[in-house]
């Protein structure tokens, strides 16, 4: 068996190295995105946000409620949502399905684009509901019934 001289082994390196700096860039060419959103409690059961909503800390979320993750590829033509699995309270348990049977889900677009200043995608939040509706809603509902008034 011959040995390789210093110059070919020079070339076998260097076409080592190009091949694994391609590799890299093959790699590359895979977008990767961070998925942000919330999950908060409803409890006054109106099924958005407000001054009394609560922010769902455990399971997939930080103490504010907020999920991050990670997400690989561009799906363009893909629904890509984000959807509620599992409380992680007790008291804030309940999964409001809309007028058509739908469970909530928050769709992601993940796709590589120049029009995104970067590679975070934001979800809408999404949204646990308690069983009864807290007293203290009594005085955002008559908040609300003003506000609609007016307009």
């Amino acid at each position: 068996m011959k040995m390789a001289t210093l110059p070919q082994f020079a070339i076998i390196l260097a076409g080592a190295l190009c091949f694994l700096s391609l590799a890299d860039v093959a790699n590359s060419q895979t977008p990767e995105f961070i998925v942000k959103g919330m999950v908060f409690c409803d409890v006054c059961r109106v099924n958005f946000f407000n001054k009394f909503s609560e922010p769902m800390p455990g399971g997939e979320t930080d103490d504010n409620g907020i999920y991050t993750f990670p997400a690989e590829g561009d799906h363009r033509g893909e629904l890509c949502e984000v959807t509620l699995v599992q409380s992680s309270s007790t008291e804030c348990s309940e999964i409001p399905i809309d007028g058509s049977g739908k469970r909530p889900a928050a769709e992601v677009t993940l796709i590589a684009s120049s029009s995104y200043l970067d590679n975070i995608r934001l979800a809408y939040p999404l949204v646990f509901t308690r069983k009864e509706t807290l007293h203290k809603c009594v005085e955002f509902f008559k908040d609300l019934q003003m506000a609609l008034a007016r307009l």
